[in-house]
């Protein structure tokens, strides 16, 4: 069987209970998130370690093919390293959903969402 471990995307700052934490996830399309950390790419982020949240409209076109693509939402995650974790997320409710829940947990996050 096969067993998925999740790495902390900064040593040093790993939660202490992964599992019992992750029981507590919630999905917000295919990322989850928890009462602590925002899961993705087979990782976490401590919500306590987010500083900012850069939110922009965009559009993704699947495959790399021309022609018409999917409206979408670009949400930079930055958490004090060089390159900011980079999330993409298709309906505005759901971008909503995410960031009040890591504000009701971090609320020193700055929020910056280009209309």
């Amino acid at each position: 069987m096969f067993k998925m471990s999740w790495k902390c995307v900064k040593d040093g700052h790993e939660l202490e209970d992964i599992r019992k934490d992750r029981k507590t996830i919630k999905y917000i399309e295919k990322y989850g998130i928890s009462e602590s950390a925002l899961y993705y790419d087979g990782k976490y982020l401590p919500l306590s370690m987010i500083e900012k949240i850069q939110v922009k409209p965009s559009v993704y076109f699947p495959n790399h093919c021309c022609g018409k693509g999917i409206p979408v939402f670009k949400i930079g995650i930055e958490y004090g390293v060089d390159k900011p974790a980079v999330l993409m997320v298709e309906q505005d409710k759901n971008v909503q959903k995410m960031i009040s829940i890591i504000c009701i947990v971090n609320s020193n996050v700055v929020i910056d969402w280009e209309k």
